[in-house]
This record gives structure tokens, sequence and C-alpha cells, in this order.
């Protein structure tokens, strides 16, 4: 219902409380006013959310109970919780009502991936909606305040902190954090950042620190987001895969419009950096107990996995948005970049190694994210962390809990487990209380206007962690520095690091020397790693007292006190973009040496850190020789960690490659002198730091040795289109035994290269790799598709899908000459050769090879789909003259053929063809019947008209096959005449307009299952496959089809389709029942009759109910999105349903199209 106020206790707040008064550009300070007219539609009170509790699968020890519920917040992305019970909340009421996905908006895609800044995407959002572009701002996103005054876990105050973001192409607010009074709030396409001045729970000044994210739309939910301040005190936040070009405040330009990244800048704004790129949707971020960061990111619904990304700076983890549109996501699953490194050999060989590939696969759907703060839960949870998994629905949503260790530069996943289930969870924290608090987003992918916040915990761990909380709520700024120093043994990560960012912000003359001196000297780790931290910041200020403490940390017999200290000098030395004339802290040279000394550190982690930091040095100050030998004696230690390290460790691996990449950022001579190296890993690592540079030296490679390389540099001067490179790329020659995987990758790159270049030359090696028998199928089959798109290539990249124009049409009169000598060879091969080959001769017109196109035409013994294309080939080339083959062929033994040659027969003899098609109609196969229907509308005679009429007639009387039933009204449709227009509404007056379904029952029958496997696997508008499985065992998100032919009618496929929540399938479906004696019972539908009803608890235990106690029923709904059928037309839905019904086989072992019935 629309609602225009608010009753929250005693007191009355308007929900439209607070509009922005004018938009700011970045760095402009503006006042705010309040907006009085703006009441989203949000759900009246209920005990829903009490319900709700019952059907969670809550750990062991736990209790949870509701803390807000609609209608104090609706539709919640994410949360941040402040130390006095306030909760702010980013609620969201524009998804798909000014929020969109390119999955529902094909026809502007071409322009979206084109787009470089948002003005981009304003101008073609503009284009394409014209005068409906205003709709798209009528729903807005705002920040919502709740406070829990009395420290119940009950909220008592309900209010609009901030509203009115609805710009034409502001994206979803899906990150807030406060601190110290500034409110922080990612927003597409800023970083705002509000203040309530007077402290009324309104925000009445806002500040842009930046603009330009979300240059593209990509899918929805892939926006700004994971808003968490890092232990070194800057401000750390995400974007997904929409891209950005954004000004630093210093004039830099941040451009990257094809990926998701991760930034860091001061918490002022200033000094903002891409940390860390190649993610697809990072939503949230999380560090651990050293200050390590961590984030999970999402799947491309093409059969991947999601991703646990360890995330180091200057890391590429290998997404790129254009991925999404090809049907296999091109490299990202061709070449197993979503894989762990090294989890199985195919993965060893193909996988990238200028990528820094997870950690594990975990999850579905991440979302929120929190990290164990150390108080509240059992010891069990010490070091874990906390993601939230979201599918859609509840049944298979909820929290999950892991460990990270230690493994090499990186980490591995321990004690992965489902802790909280049950709950469409979006975001989850720990509060000031003890509690654990989780946001429930209720149900579906639009925003149900419902929203809730639990509040769960454990009894016995409660009481010790509420005294963090007080801690905090009575502030550190009255505390002694001793005391602030005492703090960092406290158990509470949030308490020491609150101890020790107030710490650094004080004098180092007032930090106590006695209390300084014991931390530094102690055995305990984490109280060294906070005054670390603390010395960090002072440092990074200009604050060159704190230098000396942090480098007398280098020789701590402790491994992470090392890798600690080695990480906060990194922002101690000079930068490597720095002008080598520029004046250097006075201790960066001892502290580049210390480094360097420590790249034969035993400990991998501390290899790396020195690694990173050499490379933000530059090299500078190795030694006391000229700069190219101080270069080069930087250059031989970070080699050596890479021949040492032997491709082990890909964490170690990127790190020395950004330390080489520093050094040759300022001369990349001495660099290349190590080109030649005779040990692979090494001649790998100059090969990642030059490609890092796009510098054409990398095509040097292309020739080595190693097929490892050669491809890594293939890819290089191709995904990036290095100047210069592209010629010497074309001309690669490649070991045809190699790993297939790998000389796919490498071919793809070599035929995209001649393809792009376009000359004779060019495609006589893209033939010649067509013909040799050597290669696989796929990748002759992808040689020839280039011959075919040869004059007018497409503006989107062969291999990665990229936005890269080649002039069109270009010049092909070579091709026939150049393709004559070759055809026939492929004529003689399977139909999958034979046919592209024989459209290829009709396209560039090669009358050489007329006479044995005509032949296989006309040969009863030629595979009917051969057949098909040579029909087609012959009349191209032939004209009429190969009438009499198309007469002969409209009586051939195949139902295909006879198709076909009734359609050429359209323009050979439109009269004739009028007979033909109508005998097709009354004697032919369903397949025939439906090309005829389809050939007649093409035919607009009078003649044609007839027939399509007595057709229908015989539809509307009962007497026309179902199969072609859809056909039918569909050609009507076409039509614009009296005559069809009354029969469609004769047609539509029989349908019930209480039967949902109605319309689409005339698609239960002649669906192509080949065309449904298409759109179940292919299409991204649909994404069947991101929760379906079709194969035994394979659990998704949803349920697994495999045998659902078997199982379920038609009738019962199509309603899934078209009203997805009225039968939720067996496991799915959770059930909230109220007894007549007022007990609440929750669980998954296991059984119903006229009797009883069985449900599974979230314990696992069965309840048995019956019927006669049941005073009421609230069923669940399905994850499936309800408005999936606005993207699918009828004839859609009709193949989808043939597909889904040809799936008999329970045990199903692939995913193939082949096999159906």
């Amino acid at each position: 219902m629309q609602r225009h106020a608010l009753l929250v206790g005693s007191s009355l707040f308007l929900t439209g409380l607070f509009l922005l008064g004018r938009v700011s550009t970045a760095g402009e300070v503006v006042p705010v006013s309040p907006e009085q007219n703006y009441a989203p539609e949000i759900a009246e009170a209920s005990n829903g959310g009490e319900l709700a509790l019952e059907s969670f699968q809550i750990p062991d020890g736990m209790t949870g109970k509701v803390t807000a519920a609609e209608p104090d917040l609706a539709n919640p992305v994410a949360f941040w919780i402040t130390p006095d019970g306030r909760f702010y909340v980013c609620e969201t009421f524009r998804q798909q009502k000014g929020v969109e996905d390119n999955r529902y908006h094909l026809y502007w895609l071409s322009d979206d991936l084109k787009a470089q800044t948002v003005a981009d995407r304003r101008a073609y959002m503009l284009k394409h909606l014209g005068d409906e572009a205003g709709l798209y701002e009528l729903e807005h996103d705002r920040i919502r305040l709740l406070i829990d005054n009395d420290g119940d876990g009950k909220v008592e105050e309900s209010r609009v902190f901030a509203d009115g973001f609805n710009d034409l192409v502001d994206g979803t607010g899906a990150g807030v954090l406060e601190h110290n009074g500034n409110v922080y709030y990612t927003c597409i396409p800023k970083l705002y950042r509000l203040e309530d001045t007077n402290d009324d729970g309104v925000a009445d000044q806002q500040e842009t620190m930046f603009d330009g994210f979300g240059v593209r739309f990509a899918f929805r939910g892939h926006d700004m987001h994971g808003l968490t301040i890092g232990p070194d005190n800057r401000l750390y936040f995400s974007i997904g895969d929409r891209g950005f070009h954004v000004m630093t405040e210093e004039g830099e330009l941040l451009h990257k419009p094809d990926t998701g990244a991760i930034f860091r800048c001061e918490l002022d704004g200033s000094d903002l950096e891409i940390f860390a790129s190649g993610l697809r949707n990072p939503q949230e971020l999380a560090f651990d107990n050293y200050g390590n960061l961590f984030t999970g990111d999402n799947n491309s619904d093409s059969g991947d996995l999601a991703r646990w990304v360890h995330v180091i700076e200057g890391m590429d983890a290998g997404w790129r948005m254009y991925y999404q549109y090809l049907d296999d996501r091109g490299p990202f699953n061709r070449e197993r970049i979503w894989y762990p490194y090294r989890s199985d050999p195919e993965t060893t060989a193909i996988q990238p190694a200028y990528i820094l590939p997870p950690v594990a696969n975990i999850s579905d759907g991440p979302s929120g994210l929190a990290a164990y703060p150390g108080v509240g839960l059992p010891k069990r949870y010490d070091n874990h962390f906390f993601l939230c998994d979201f599918r859609g629905g509840p049944t298979n949503s909820g929290v999950r809990s892991f460990g990270v260790k230690p493994k090499g530069a990186s980490f591995e996943l321990v004690d992965s487990h489902e802790f909280l289930w049950r709950i469409l969870v979006t975001d989850c924290d720990f509060g000031y209380d003890g509690g654990f608090f989780a946001l429930d987003w209720v149900q579906g992918w639009e925003g149900p206007g419902k929203g809730r916040i639990y509040r769960f915990a454990h009894p016995e761990f409660e009481e010790a962690a509420a005294k963090s909380g007080e801690i905090l709520r009575n502030g550190l700024g009255d505390m002694s520095s001793a005391e602030l120093i005492g703090l960092f043994e406290n158990r509470d990560k949030r308490v020491r690091q609150a101890a020790h960012l107030q710490l650094a912000s004080r004098p180092m003359s007032d930090w106590p020397d006695d209390k300084i001196r014991g931390v530094a000297s102690t055995d305990e780790t984490i109280p060294r790693l906070h005054l670390l931290w603390a010395l960090g910041i002072q440092a990074r200020a200009g604050n060159s007292d704190a230098v000396p403490a942090i480098t007398a940390q280098l020789s701590s017999s402790d491994p992470w006190v090392r890798t600690v200290a080695l990480r906060v000098l990194r922002d101690v030395v000079c930068g490597s973009d720095s002008p080598s004339g520029e004046p250097c802290d006075a201790a960066s040279p001892a502290i580049i040496r210390q480094a360097a000394s420590l790249l034969a550190d035993p400990d991998a982690r501390v290899r790396a850190e020195a690694a990173l930091l050499i490379g933000r040095a530059g090299g500078r100050f190795m030694g006391t020789q000229d700069e190219a030998g101080t270069a080069t004696e930087a250059i031989e230690p970070l080699l050596n960690v890479l021949v040492q390290n032997s491709g082990n460790d890909a964490a170690l691996r990127h790190a020395a490659v950004m330390g080489l990449t520093g050094i040759a950022k300022r001369n990349v001579a001495p660099l290349l002198e190590f080109a030649d190296h005779k040990n692979p890993e090494a001649r790998l690592g100059v090969l990642l730091a030059l490609r890092r540079m796009k510098s054409p030296e990398i095509a040097g490679f292309l020739t080595d040795e190693d097929p490892g390389i050669q491809l890594e540099a293939a890819r290089a001067v191709h995904d990036l289109a290095i100047d210069n490179a592209a010629e010497r790329l074309a001309a690669v020659r490649f070991d045809h035994s190699d790993d297939a995987a790998r000389v796919d990758a490498l071919a793809r790159r070599i035929i995209a290269a001649n393809f792009r270049l376009g000359g004779r030359e060019h495609a006589a090696r893209v033939l010649s790799t067509a013909s040799n028998e050597k290669l696989s199928k796929s990748l002759r089959l992808e040689a020839l598709s280039a011959m075919a798109a040869w004059q007018e290539p497409g503006p989107l990249d062969r291999v990665i899908n990229k936005y890269r124009p080649i002039e069109s049409p270009r010049q092909t009169e070579f091709m026939a000459e150049l393709l004559a000598p070759h055809l026939s060879d492929f004529f003689k091969s399977d139909v999958d050769f034979a046919r592209p080959a024989i459209e290829l001769s009709a396209q560039y017109g090669v009358e050489a090879v007329a006479d044995e196109v005509a032949a296989i035409a006309d040969a009863s013994d030629a595979d009917p789909a051969t057949r098909e294309a040579a029909l087609q080939a012959a009349v191209s080339l032939r004209g009429d003259a190969a009438s009499e083959v198309v007469r002969r062929a409209v009586r051939a033994d195949s139902p295909l053929v006879r198709s076909t040659a009734r359609r050429l027969l359209i323009k050979i003899d439109p009269d004739d063809a009028v007979k033909q098609l109508k005998l097709a109609l009354r004697d032919g196969t369903v397949e025939e019947q439906q090309s005829a229907i389809a050939g007649l509308v093409k035919l607009e005679t009078a003649e044609a008209d007839a027939v399509l009429l007595e057709w229908f007639d015989k539809f509307l009387a009962g007497s026309a096959p179902a199969a072609i039933q859809l056909d039918l009204i569909e050609a009507a449709e076409q039509r614009n005449s009296v005559a069809f227009e009354d029969r469609i509404a004769s047609y539509s007056s029989t349908l019930s307009d209480g039967d949902p379904i109605a319309k689409y029952r005339v698609s239960l029958e002649g669906g192509d299952p080949e065309n449904g496997y298409a759109i179940f696997f292919g299409r991204s508008d649909a994404s069947c496959r991101r929760c379906h499985a079709v194969v035994d065992n394979k659990i998704l998100v949803g349920p697994n089809l495999a045998g659902i032919g078997a199982e379920k009618t038609k009738e019962y496929l199509l309603e899934s389709l078209v009203l997805p929540g009225k039968a939720i399938a067996k496991g799915f479906e959770t059930v909230i029942v109220v007894t007549a004696e007022g007990k609440i019972v929750a669980g998954i539908k296991r059984f119903e009759d006229d009797e009883k009803l069985i449900l599974v608890k979230p314990t696992g235990e069965n309840v048995t109910i019956l019927q006669d106690d049941i005073d009421d029923v609230a069923p669940g709904k399905s994850g499936m999105p309800e408005d999936l059928i606005k993207y699918l037309s009828r004839s859609d839905v009709r193949d989808l349903v043939a597909y889904l019904a040809s799936l008999k086989d329970k045990n199903a072992t692939t995913e193939s199209a082949a096999g159906h019935e």
C-alpha cells in the first residue's frame, strides 16, 4: 500500500523527510533540505518477522529476535551499526524502476559496451528511452536511520536520514559507513559524505567526494559498495563491473570501464587509487586480524562458481564485463580464470599468469560480509568470516562462516559451514552489545516493500562482548596514551583498531616510551601489529620519527610482524612514479636495502611484501651505482624469487611482478636485458611486468620456446590491443601437439589478429587454420566463422567481446580465388564443416564450385543439413538455373530439405510455392507445417492469406494440430488486415481472464529443444543456468532439473515458467504454520495430503500437523524472478518447455542438448 507516514513509538516521521537541495559536484559541500512528497510503497506492520524467525536455521546455543521490521525499513541492501545503537540502512526503491540491467534492455547493449563515461551512459539512455526517461527518476534510493535508544536490541525510532538519490544515472545505494560524525554513502555514480550538524537524525550537509563510477549498466546489483576503514585509517570501497572514469583530487584520471575494482583513499578523499581490479561484483570488504583484505566475488551465471578473493595491492582477478555476453563467457570459462590456482591439471595448463586466482570457490550469491571481531561467539570463530549468500529466496540463502589459514603468500579456506540459514540476507555485522545482526530482504529480487533486522546472540558470550560497546560508547578521546596502548590486547578487533587510530592522531611525544618498548618486544603478535599500524599512520603523515620504530620490527622473529612492517613502510618510500630527482625520505635507501635482503626471507608472506615495497620504490637506492646499474641490482633478486618459487605460489609471483613493474616504469631497458633469461619463470615475470605497462616489447615473447609464455604474450598483445604488435601475433606459428586448451587459447587470438588486419595474406592464414586437421573442430569452425564475417566484421572482438569496431565493409574481392582450391575438401567433410563451407561459396560467389554445390543439393544420400545449405547456395550461385534442383528437392525424403526447397521456391515461382506450402500444411511433419506457415507469411499475396485464414479457422474450430497453433497466431498478428484482426479477437475471447497462463497454452507443443537448450544455457535475460543444473548430483541455487521431463507434465513446466510461485519444487518451499492453539511451526514442506502436512524443521526434525489443527498457513515464494515471463516470447516459452520436457534421464551426466527425445 502507499504509505504517507510512519508511526514509531510515540513519534511521527515522514517517510520522505529529506531530499537533496541541489546536486553537488566533486569536493563541494552543499546544504540539503527536506522532501515532503516522496512516499514509496512499503508494507504495513505485521508479525511476519516473528513468524519467519521460526523458519531460520539458527546456530546451536544462539537465540534470535526481531530488531526492526517493515514499515520501519524496506528493501534493505546494506547497513552500518554504531556503538550507540544506531543502524544506518541503505534502502532501494528503484530496482527495475531506474536501476536497470542489460539483460532486460539488450537493445542498448552495444551502446553500453561502447560507453567510456557516465555521460555516455546518460546519452544513450536518453536516446533509447526518449520521453520515458523521466519514469526512471520517479523512485528513490535513500538512507534510513534506525535507533535503539535503550540498548534492548529493539529499534524505537525510525527516520529517513537522506533521500533523493534518483537521477537518471543513479544506481543502487549499496554502501554506508559512519565515522566520527561523517556518513559515507556509495550510490553510482558518486561517493558521498553526509553530515547531520544539528543532531536531529537527518543529514543537512552533503559533499560529493568523487563522481564518475558506473560508466556502464552491466547487471543490476553490480554497484558501489563495500565501505570499510582499514587498519591504515584509509577508506576502502568497491564497485562491480560497471566500470569507472574518475578524476582524483590530485588530477589523475582513474579509468577502467570494463571491470570491477577496489579503491582506497584518505578519509578526506585525497590520494584515491585503484587498489585491485578484475573483479565482477565484490559487494563487501573485510580485513582479518592481520590487516589482510578479503572479498567475495559473484559468479557469471554460466556454471562457474563464486570466488573468495584475497585482495592484494595491484592484483587483477581476471574478469571483464564483456565476457558476460558470450554464451560460454569466453576466456573466463575457457581459460579457467575463476578456478583456484592449480586446482587441477587443466587449470594449471591454461589459467592466465597475469591474474591472481581466488583462494577458493564458495557461495552462489555473495553479498554482505563481516569479519569476526573476536567477541560474541565461541572460540571456534576466531579469525573467521561471515559471508551472506543471497539466492533470491530464503530456502537456500543465509550466512556462511569459514576461516582462513596462511598458505604461502596467501591463504586457504578452513572450517566452511552454514552458520545461519534459510534467511534472504543481504548484509550482516556484529553489533556492540554481543549480538550478530542480519539484514533480511525477505523475498525475491526487485524488493517487496519489506525489510527486517534480526539479532542473534549466544548468551554464554553475550555479556563479555557487550563490554566492547561500553568502551567505544564512552569514547577513547579521554584515555591516556598508555591506556590506549593497553587496549591493543583487547579481544575485540574494533576496540584495538579504535585505540591505535586514536593513538596515531596524537603527537608521538605523547606516547609513553616504556609502553611502546613493551609492545615492541612482546611475543604477542596482535599488539605489535596495532603498534605498527599506528606508527605507519604517523609515518605516512610525514613523521620521520616513526620510521626507525617500524624498521626495527623487520628483524622480528614473527613473520606477521615482518610482513606488516614492510606493508606500512610501502607508504614511506618514494613512489615509483615520482621523478627521479624528487627528494625522498632520508630513511628510504636503508628501507629499500632491508627490503631487498628480505627477498630471501624463509616466509613467503615476507618475501611478497618486500617485493611490493621495492616495486613502490622503483628499485632506487639499492646500491651506489648509476640508475641502470641500480635497477639491475634490484631486478636480479626479484627474478631469483620467481625462479625459486617455480610457479608454485601465485600471490608471490604477483608481488615479484609488481616489484619488476615498479622498476621498469622508471627505465624499461634494464628489465629487457633479462628477456632471454634461461629460466622460464624469470622470463614469465619479465613478460608480466611488460604487460602491466602495455609495452610493445612484449611481442618478443610471441616466439618463446615455452608454450605457456608464448600464450601469455599472445593474451597481452591481443587482449590489451598493444600497439604495433598485432602483425607479429598474426604471423605466430605454434606447436599443434601442445596442450589442447592452450592451443585453443593461442590460436583464437592468432585468428582474431589476422581477422582484424583483414588483408589477403591474413585471410590465407585463417583459411589454413580452418584446413588444418590436426587442430580441434571448434578452432577450425572458428576460423571458418571468421572467414564468413570478413566483409562486414561486427564491432565486438571475436575472443574477448570487447567493443573494438573495424571499418566496414572491407574489400574481399580476393576471397573467391582464395577459397576455391579448398572448398571441395570441406564439402567432403562432415556437416559441421561442409555447411559453413557451402555458405562461404555462396557468400563470396565462388563460381568454380557451383556445379559441385548443385550436385550436393541434388544428392539424395547427402546429409540433410548439408543439402539445405547447398540448396540455398545453388540458388545464390546459379539463380533461376537452379530451379529444377529446387523442384526436385521439394519431393526429397528429408523434411528439412523439403522445407528449404519450398522456401526457396517462393523466390523462383511464388504461385507454385503457395501450392506446395499448402500441401505441406496438410501432409507435412510438424517442422514442415511450421516452416510452411513462416513461408506463407513472407508471401504477402491474397493466395497466401487465404491459406493462412483457412488454417486459422481450423484452429478456432479445434482441428488444427496443437504444435502449429502458436505459429498461426503469430502469423495472423503480423498481417495488417481486418480478416486477421477479427480472428485474433475471436481467439482472445476464448481466453479466461482468471487464467494467467491461458495465452501461453499454445506454447505447450511444437517447441524446438535445441532452441530451448540455447535459451537455457545462453540467454542472459533468462539466466536459467544461474540457478538450475540439468545433470545428476549437481546442486545450484534452485532445484536440479535432471529427469524433470519424466517426472512432470508439460503443463507443470509451462506453469513453472509463467507463474514460478504457484508450484514450488519439493525441498524449496518454506511454509509457516499457525496451529489452532496459536503455536508457530516453520519448515520445508515434505508431504501434504487432505489429512496431514509434514514439515522438515531447520533442525532436521520432521513434524506432522493434522490439517484440522491448522489455523493458518503462510507459504513461501519461489526464488525465480516473478517477472521472468516478461523477457520471454511465447516462442521462447515453447522451446524452453520442449527442452525441459526432453530431460528424461534422472542420472544425466552431460548438459548437451543431444539425447533429448
